[in-house]
């Protein structure tokens, strides 16, 4: 049964959340239900929805970082420009298949 006002602090409180029918406190947090852990809700989903496992690590020297950061710090700028002056040429994938080798 939904209640009117926090219990905690006496705020109003709003309609259940459709996702969850949790009603939550705006004002101090307070919750009727205790949230989900990330785990328990991610072992509710199916195989299909789960995202995808991370590629492993490849150790990078300094200078491929580098490399990496110059060209993410150029795109950034290129992008900040108005459409009519940006460089098309900035901003293209750098190929990391020859990296960490």
């Amino acid at each position: 049964m939904p209640l009117d006002e926090c219990p905690n602090c006496s705020y109003r409180l709003g309609p259940p959340l459709k996702s969850s029918g949790r009603q939550v406190c705006m004002k101090c947090g307070w919750s009727d239900r205790p949230r989900q852990s990330a785990a328990s809700s991610l072992a509710g989903r199916s195989a299909a929805s789960k995202p995808p496992k991370p590629l492993p690590e490849k150790a990078l020297t300094p200078d491929e970082i580098q490399k990496i950061l110059s060209q993410a710090a150029a795109t950034a700028k290129n992008n900040m420009k108005p459409k009519s002056k940006q460089d098309p040429s900035v901003g293209q994938p750098i190929d990391l298949s020859n990296l960490g080798e």
